[in-house]
């Protein structure tokens, strides 16, 4: 299932417009691992950075991942991906937000 939505991702030109994919943990009842799957669909066609983490979903450690968010990626670094600007901003949530020990609210 989740290679079709990949395949999918790729006819509609997904991989085109994306400088770099995230993936977390994905069990598949035969076995195949995501990072198999993605590269398989894939093909080497493309060469941005692919990140996998296990830290988000079920588990008992989570990392928010907030989608629209402009970021960067640098697979060298410590952190390997860096938030470039709030995921609060214009949301309407006044709460603060502290991810990686960094308070993203904006003041």
């Amino acid at each position: 299932m989740i290679s079709n939505y990949l395949y999918k991702c790729r006819q509609n030109g997904v991989f085109d417009k994306i400088n770099a994919l995230w993936i977390g943990n994905y069990e598949h009842e035969s076995m195949i691992s995501l990072e198999k799957i993605v590269l398989d669909v894939l093909e080497d066609d493309y060469k941005f950075p692919i990140i996998k983490s296990d830290n988000f979903g079920h588990g008992f450690l989570k990392t928010v991942i907030p989608i629209g968010v402009r970021a960067r990626v640098n697979t060298e670094a410590d952190w390997k991906i860096e938030l470039l600007e709030s995921p609060l901003e214009n949301k309407g949530c006044e709460e603060e937000c502290i991810i990686h020990g960094k308070n993203l609210k904006k003041e």
